[in-house]
């Protein structure tokens, strides 16, 4: 059980965010400014050094430091930071923060200077010299890594602590941009000033004297931002956690904090000795207790920063060396030696700018929101995505018109290293392990990191190398070459997505919370059970919302999701069979080509169903409402199976009257998934209770996935039956035998196929009880609702009537859709949802329906006239199966494991940025998908657009409607939105067969990106429910709770 906290560490928990904060950010950030500068620094000098002091005039290239000497000056630095985390790490711990952090500035400010002064006649003392001034330089920068996190975290308040540590390591960015402005200022300074040719024109003249002061210069300038704030660095108090808790100095403690918070702070010395005396509070590192209380944690801490740093310092010490591959900067003997500096600093530059800087203050602003866990898993997962974009397509990369490709998904990995694991792994370690050790284990995580970087410098420099031994550089021996290179450190970045499963999430929490430092016995942290008596003391609506997740929330997934099973099966299906309708209901004797739909036929065939599925979600979303969930649950699903089986009966002697019964019977049909769609969102929102109901209306419409895979798995079995009973040529070999008369009954099978499974679950859905929801709220029978609860619970519900009765009749609780107080309380929200629906919509059916063309387009199946009728059937087939299987339905489970960790606001936010990222990844350089060498590239592309829609707006859009809007109203509403969504689908589905064949497909995806970037903005319009009851959302319940919903408003 959590004891009480103690009162001068609760109000810097509590405090809010006060001049002091900020104060903190720049006295540490400026310590990791530097730390950045004179570490990055190093990779824009290399090539110089190598040149004024390696250089062989007799050889036509300039020279380059030796293997051995690049990887000293490279990676000494590296290892003395190792070292330098692991003692002053330590060191915090036993000394104290304040009086370490001075030691290690001053020493970084000496080192800096120093190296910058390494003179001697000879190139072996000058690197040794400088080699040993770097390394101290390395150990002072190392103690800066544990000292400025802890300090960090223990200044800082819980509900902004990790946006403060992360701004502290975000100097970092900064730190590097200015290594580059700086080298690129002194090079071009000294390049007008001393002009000279390039080598190949003059060997000797290309290097200028002068040239030996250009890398001291920009080493030596990293002194000057730590100088200038060691002062303040002197004038900080120590921590209040170190002195309390380490130092067992309460009134030390509380007075240093007075000052800092300017507040009056009781000194509580009891409670501090009752803190530090208890056994569960004075275990050591090497203990049983800290390897069962924390070692998983720093199992995750320390593997996740090494894999990281293999990666990150991999790239970013080297980067000159990839440019160079690709040809971004010129070959060194077409440059002059101070030339090459301003270009390879341009370089990183430009990287900084783009993605490094960018990419910490994302994390910056959005770590308490997302969370640590969640945006660190999510930069592993892209920056394995993104250098795996690089290494398989590598060749196509170096090719001129495709550098600039190159820079921008190279920057991107840059953007997910700092916008994920780079900034995390620096934050988490300060915030998870006790105040004795927290230095220390910081220090041990970082180490670790600097361990994985030492891999990567060191080793780098000769995995990198061109496989013939001809085409390296000098002194190295052949390598397995930059792309193999790349494919290596994709597979790190994959591991680091694994371990991330190790670490904790600590958002919101304070850190004694964490580290278990105020826990009191057997350390039981006790969670609001859901009822397990006879007689509940608390309302039917609570009764759910705290309920543990039991046997009825599973059934109810399966009942509501075979439906939508169903929906997917049934809308998506058709598009595996138009190009079928159109060989036999459309041919024309003589055409080289086989038949087609008319456009405005295939338009009416693939859009109608969507006609009728709006009109559906308006009609029973408003009946949901007036009539009930469950009466009109039923309707739905019969109009459902009765016309999946008309639609497959859709005979008759012309093509005209085929098409037009199969164009009647599909807007019925639609008509009928229409209802599921309002009616299933809602009746699973009311079921759920609020800590996993985002899962659970995101684990019916997953259904969907599944629908479509059975789509394209019964078309593939069906079509190879046909194909094996009735064998038939090419339509190029034999027009007519090609298409023979039985095809006409594959299209039908596939079609009434759908109406199985919505038949099967008739039964359990006409069982369910009305919601509760519904019947106490909208219906307002309190009774009935609590013996439908005590059933469904199977607990005794109390009933409560007058409760009820209140709730239901207050002023607040009766307007209606076209009132004012809806405009004025829900407007935005429903503006939110109906708009990023529509915008969604339009994006996902305009691919999903017609990907066939697509693929078609790219050669992935081959033109009509090389395959017989059910051929086509079976490859088109095949391409949506492996789609759906690859990216569609793993995105959906996606969102249901992590919708309730990260939420819905940032699920749908993310996925429609990485959709506009891979549209426009696809569109650019669209000729290059169409070579047959890069199709599978396309396939992985397309499918990421696919997963991140599942794994994004596709879910949300469907989950947030049922959850914001009060139950008299939230069919309705959730049917407004989901038609909104349908109109975006009917303009997809419409106007892509115009636009493919209008402006092609490469300006259509364009024009799909733009549409994706659209959903991103609005989906600012949209509230987070994540954890909130749907009254406290809906603000049915704000009389009765009102404390309680304005204090989570205001959090």
């Amino acid at each position: 059980m959590a004891k009480e906290q103690l009162g001068v560490l609760n109000a810097l928990d509590v405090a809010k965010t006060q001049w002091y904060h900020f104060t903190a950010i720049v006295i540490a950030g400026m310590g990791f400014f530097t730390d950045a500068y004179d570490l990055f620094c190093i990779s824009l000098v290399s090539k110089l050094l190598g040149r004024i002091y390696y250089t062989d005039i007799t050889h036509p290239k300039p020279g380059t430091l030796p293997p051995n000497v690049a990887a000293a000056v490279n990676g000494v630095a590296l290892v003395g930071t190792l070292f330098g985390q692991l003692f002053f790490g330590w060191l915090g711990d036993k000394m104290g923060r304040k009086k370490v952090y001075g030691m290690t500035l001053v020493l970084m400010v000496l080192a800096s200077i120093a190296s910058g002064l390494s003179f001697s006649d000879h190139p072996t003392s000058v690197m040794t010299t400088l080699c040993f001034f770097r390394f101290w330089l390395g150990f002072g920068i190392g103690g800066d890594y544990p000292l400025s996190a802890t300090i960090m975290s223990e200044y800082a308040n819980k509900k902004t602590r990790g946006a403060f540590i992360a701004a502290v390591f975000a100097m970092q960015g900064f730190g590097i941009l200015a290594g580059g402005i700086v080298a690129l200022i002194v090079s071009t300074a000294f390049d007008k000033s001393f002009p000279a040719p390039t080598y190949g024109e003059n060997r000797i003249a290309s290097l200028p004297p002068q040239a030996d002061f250009v890398w001291r210069i920009v080493l030596m300038f990293g002194a000057f931002p730590a100088g200038m704030t060691y002062y303040w660095r002197m004038k900080m108090p120590e921590t209040a956690r170190y002195t309390a808790l380490v130092a067992k100095n309460a009134k030390r403690a509380a007075e240093d904090m007075s000052k800092v918070l300017q507040v009056e702070l009781e000194a509580e010395e009891e409670k501090v000795q009752k803190y530090t005396n208890e056994k569960s509070n004075s275990f050591g590192l090497f203990t049983k207790e800290f390897a069962k209380r924390h070692g998983w944690h720093l199992l995750g801490t320390t593997s996740t920063w090494f894999l990281l740093d293999i990666a990150f310092y991999s790239q970013n010490l080297f980067q000159k060396d990839i440019f160079t591959a690709i040809g971004w900067i010129p070959s060194a003997e077409k440059m002059n030696a101070i030339h090459e500096v301003y270009r390879i600093a341009r370089a990183q530059t430009l990287i900084a700018m783009c993605s490094t800087v960018p990419g910490y203050w994302f994390t910056v602003a959005f770590i308490d929101h997302i969370g640590r866990f969640a945006i660190q898993l999510m930069g592993f997962f892209f920056m394995t995505v993104f250098m795996f974009a690089l290494a398989i397509p590598y060749h196509h990369w170096t090719l001129k018109p495709n550098r600039i490709g190159f820079v921008a998904i190279y920057s991107l990995t840059f953007f997910f290293a700092n916008f994920g694991p780079n900034a995390t792994t620096f934050v988490v370690p300060a915030e998870i392990f006790p105040a004795r050790l927290r230095s220390t284990c910081h220090g041990i995580s970082a180490a670790a990191g600097k361990a994985g970087a030492i891999v990567g410098a060191f080793g780098f420099l000769y995995a990198a190398q061109n496989k013939d031994p001809k085409k390296t550089d000098a002194g190295y021996p052949a390598g397995i070459g930059v792309k193999n290179s790349l494919i290596m450190l994709g597979v790190i970045n994959f591991l680091g997505m694994v371990f991330t499963f190790l670490v904790p999430e600590s958002k919101g929490r304070s850190l004694e919370e964490l580290t278990g430092e105020n826990e009191e016995g057997d350390e039981a942290t006790e969670e609001q059970a859901a009822p397990t008596n006879r007689t509940v003391p608390v309302d039917v609506l609570n009764a759910l919302d705290v309920a543990k997740t039991q046997w009825y929330h599973f059934t109810a997934i399966v009942i509501a999701g075979m439906g939508f099973f169903t929906d997917a099966y049934d809308l998506f299906c058709i598009s595996l069979v138009t190009k079928l309708l159109g060989r036999i209901y459309y041919q024309q004797h003589g055409s080289a080509n086989p038949g087609s739909l008319p456009s405005n036929v295939s338009a009416a065939v693939n859009g109608v169903a969507f006609c009728g599925t709006l009109s559906g979600q308006l009609f029973f979303g408003w009946l949901g409402d007036k009539l009930g969930r469950k009466p009109v649950y039923g309707m739905v699903l019969m109009v459902m199976v009765l016309c999946s089986i008309a639609s497959g009966l859709s005979f008759g002697k012309q093509p005209k009257a085929v098409i037009s019964t199969l164009c009647f019977f599909r807007f019925w049909l639609g008509f009928g998934i229409g209802g599921d769609y309002p009616l299933s969102a809602t009746i699973m929102s009311e079921y759920a209770n609020k800590k996993t109901r985002g899962a659970f209306i995101a684990a019916v419409f997953a259904m969907q996935g599944f629908g479509i895979l059975a789509g394209g798995m019964v078309a593939i079995i069906v079509s190879a039956v046909f194909k094996e009973l009735y064998p038939a040529p090419s339509y190029a070999a034999d027009p007519a035998a090609s298409i023979f008369p039985q095809a006409d009954y594959a299209w039908r099978i596939i079609l009434m196929f759908g109406a199985i499974p919505a038949l099967l679950t008739y039964y359990w859905r006409v069982k369910m009880p009305e919601t509760a929801r519904y019947t106490a709220l909208v219906a307002k029978n309190a009774k009935q609702a609590a013996a439908d609860m005590s059933k469904v619970l199977q607990v005794d519900v109390e009933v409560e009537p007058v409760k009820t009765e209140e709730r239901s009749q207050h002023g607040r609780n009766d307007f209606g859709l076209f009132s004012k107080a809806f405009l004025r309380r829900h407007g935005l929200h429903l503006l939110g949802t109906t708009s990023t629906w529509f915008l969604l919509d339009i994006a996902f059916y305009s691919q999903n329906l017609f990907q066939k063309d697509i693929f078609s387009a790219i050669g992935w199946i081959p033109k009509a006239k090389t395959m017989s009728a059910m051929e086509e059937v079976f490859r088109i087939s095949r391409a949506q199966t492996l789609i759906a299987l690859c990216s569609t339905v793993p995105g959906y489970w996606f969102t249901v494991a992590f919708i309730d960790k990260i939420g819905r606001f940032t699920i749908q936010l993310m996925g429609f940025f990485f959709m506009t990222v891979f549209m426009f990844a696809l569109a650019i350089p669209y000729h290059h998908w169409t070579l047959k060498a890069n199709r599978i590239g396309f396939v992985v592309m397309y499918s990421l657009t696919f997963f991140f829609a599942n794994f994004g707006p596709n879910a949300t859009t469907f989950v947030v409607p049922a959850e914001i809007f009060p139950a008299r109203l939230r069919s309705t509403c959730h049917g407004i939105s989901a038609a909104a969504g349908k109109a975006g689908a009917i303009v997809g589905a419409f106007g892509f067969q115009y636009a493919e064949k209008g402006i092609g497909v490469k300006n259509t995806l364009i024009i799909l990106g733009v549409v994706n970037f659209l959903g991103l903005l609005f989906t600012f319009l949209v509230p987070e429910s994540k954890g909130k009851s749907l009254e406290e959302m809906s603000g049915e319940g704000e009389e009765e709770n009102g404390t309680e919903t304005q204090s989570s408003q205001q959090a």
